[in-house]
């Protein structure tokens, strides 16, 4: 074997790196002290995975609609309030409920409670259908771009 085959013993490298440090160093003029360096480990680099990105436009439409669930909600609930003014507000007169059969209250709010919450829920709903119809008409079509990344494997 030749000496140029074998490796060089670890003594010479060593010699070797601070030579190359100092030849990659900027200049620094006389009679100023170089603060020395962190010493920071000798580790492997992390290496970065290579990443691809496709980029796409598409025209899309743009426009507001309204939250029927939230329409159909507070119908719902107008439609309670409303069924519990009407109950307190007609009373059955004292004298009638002695000579015939009337409703107890409770039961004249229950089933005013009944209508009141399915029509105040049905005036909601066609409350946001109007909403929606006047809201289509402020309809903007717009060109929206897509970025996709994703890893390119070797």
């Amino acid at each position: 074997m030749s000496t140029d085959d074998q490796p060089e013993p670890a003594a010479d490298r060593g010699a070797e790196a601070p030579a190359a440090d100092a030849a990659s160093a900027p200049a620094q003029p006389e009679g100023q002290v170089q603060p020395e360096a962190p010493a920071q480990p000798e580790a492997s680099a992390p290496v970065e995975p290579v990443v691809e990105t496709e980029t796409s436009r598409d025209e899309v439409v743009v426009r507001r609609s309204p939250r029927y669930g939230a329409f159909l909600l507070v119908g719902a609930v107008v439609g309670a309030l409303v069924a519990l003014v009407l109950s307190l507000a007609i009373t059955p007169d004292p004298d009638r409920v002695a000579q015939d059969f009337t409703y107890d209250p409770g039961q004249v709010f229950g089933f005013l409670l009944l209508g009141g919450v399915a029509i105040g829920a049905a005036l909601g709903a066609l409350t946001a259908l109007i909403v929606d119809r006047a809201l289509a008409r402020r309809t903007k079509r717009v060109v929206a771009e897509r970025d996709e990344t994703h890893r390119v494997d070797d």
